[in-house]
């Protein structure tokens, strides 16, 4: 199956995805967080399209919403490489675990709870993976402060 005829049959089964015309590397999607993993279970079990690499993920501090980016691959077609966007309010950073679908999702949405808030229900452990337990905030959302004391900046003179 070509990446072509797998936009037509993707569109086909949901035709209320959107197009995002922007990804350049495949075929770009938005879709909206209710409808992840029902559409990311079609994507994985379809025998056509069969995305069951899951290449990555990573979340986008907008300012205001954020973007989940997930991008998949079909091994039995390589052609057929994905990328799925899903919007979140800004206030509720919230979505579905999808490590249930793709286990290498695991600590790609650690990190983006980690980094940025973005809260995955059902992840099977979702605790921080670079900060450490206890760490106030998120340092990569819009809206950190650093509330660590200042440190005097030294100077070399040679």
């Amino acid at each position: 199956m070509t990446l072509e005829e797998a936009k037509q049959a993707i569109l086909e089964r949901f035709p209320d995805l959107e197009v995002d015309e922007g990804f350049r590397g495949g075929l770009g999607l938005r879709l909206s967080a209710e409808r992840l993993l029902e559409v990311g279970r079609w994507l994985r079990d379809e025998p056509a399209i069969r995305c069951d690499l899951f290449h990555g993920m990573t979340a986008v501090d907008w300012e205001d919403h954020f973007a989940v980016v997930y991008w998949l691959q079909s091994t039995a077609h390589p052609e057929i490489r994905l990328q799925l966007k899903v919007d979140l309010p800004h206030d509720q950073p919230e979505i579905e675990s999808v490590t249930g679908l793709w286990p290498g999702a695991n600590w790609h949405e650690r990190e983006a709870w980690d980094l940025l808030g973005v809260r995955f229900r059902n992840h099977p452990d979702l605790r921080r993976i670079l900060t450490w337990e206890g760490y106030e905030g998120h340092p990569l959302r819009r809206d950190f402060v650093d509330r660590r004391p200042k440190r005097p900046r030294r100077v070399r003179i040679r």
